[in-house]
């Protein structure tokens, strides 16, 4: 009886130990904040929300966008775009994918501009990235504003 149960629980410690290897270290998850301001040629700073492997950041932005989606909730309308920031800093570049809807707040264009100012909120995740942002992944929810442009990005960031 004792060969029998000596039996079992070197199968179990057996399969407990090859599914611990098998899962791996965990991969390093941090939260972060990403601002930018003018996002067509315009400027980002990174910055941990929490402590982890990611440090600050600040650099260059470029996005592409397209032209908006338009619909209408509940008399609402509504603009979605689907944007690609490169975010280029002094670690490497981060590209990241948005889809952001966004509202007007008033009638009336702003000055010297062919659009009406509002505000929106969206998600984003990470497409790519190069230096300390090879091979990152993540995403989050993001605001923004327009005119004067400005977005804020929040959520996680994952090296593996």
């Amino acid at each position: 009886m004792k060969a029998r149960h000596v039996v079992l629980f070197a199968l179990a410690a057996a399969v407990t130990l090859t599914s611990v290897a098998a899962a791996g270290p965990e991969a390093a998850k941090q939260r972060v904040a990403i601002n930018i301001k003018n996002p067509d040629d315009g400027t980002f700073v990174l910055t941990p929300l929490q402590a982890g492997t990611f440090n600050r950041d600040s650099g260059t932005v470029s996005l592409a966008y397209n032209d908006p989606t338009i619909v209408i909730r509940e008399g609402q309308r509504i603009n979605i775009y689907r944007n690609t920031y490169t975010l280029r800093g002094k670690r490497g570049s981060l590209s990241i994918r948005e889809r952001a809807e966004f509202v007007s707040v008033s009638n009336e264009k702003v000055p010297g501009f062919d659009f009406t100012p509002g505000v929106g909120t969206g998600t984003w995740k990470v497409v790519g990235g190069t230096g300390a942002y090879a091979e990152v992944t993540g995403g989050g929810r993001s605001g923004m504003q327009g005119q004067p442009w400005l977005v804020r990005q929040e959520g996680f960031l994952t090296r593996p």
